[in-house]
């Protein structure tokens, strides 16, 4: 039989519904981002004292949470994962979705291998000729 904490839990979580991830997605797999949808709220709600834990998984997950142990379940790793992907975004910002600009290398670029490998074929053809 489920005590009345457990069943707050579980109604908090229904009401609650789908998670929306607060960072990019990109660093997650299919089946994390599912877990976070499901219960990422939750994870929320007992991070921040919204929910009280009332089992030793939950007290030792908000340990977690507040960088008082290190991870150790999947649901611990998962949203240590989270919450330092979020910290590194709000530090890092735009930065994280730029992709790289490679400067032209103007010692040795696409046009002079094309140029070089033609040359290649050219000077191979001929002496197979001979």
């Amino acid at each position: 039989m489920m005590n009345n904490e457990a069943k707050k839990h579980h109604e908090y979580i229904r009401v609650k519904g789908k998670f929306t991830l607060a960072c990019n997605p990109v660093i997650f797999s299919n089946e994390e981002i599912d877990l976070l949808e499901k219960y990422g709220y939750w994870f929320e709600a007992l991070t921040e004292g919204v929910l009280l834990p009332f089992s030793v998984e939950q007290e030792q997950f908000v340990e977690m949470a507040q960088m008082r142990k290190k991870p150790e379940t999947r649901y611990e790793k998962l949203w240590f994962k989270y919450l330092k992907r979020k910290e590194i975004e709000l530090k890092k910002g735009a930065v994280l979705y730029t992709s790289p600009l490679l400067k032209e290398d103007t010692f040795y670029n696409r046009n002079m291998v094309s140029t070089l490998r033609n040359t290649m074929f050219i000077t191979m053809k001929e002496s197979h000729r001979q």
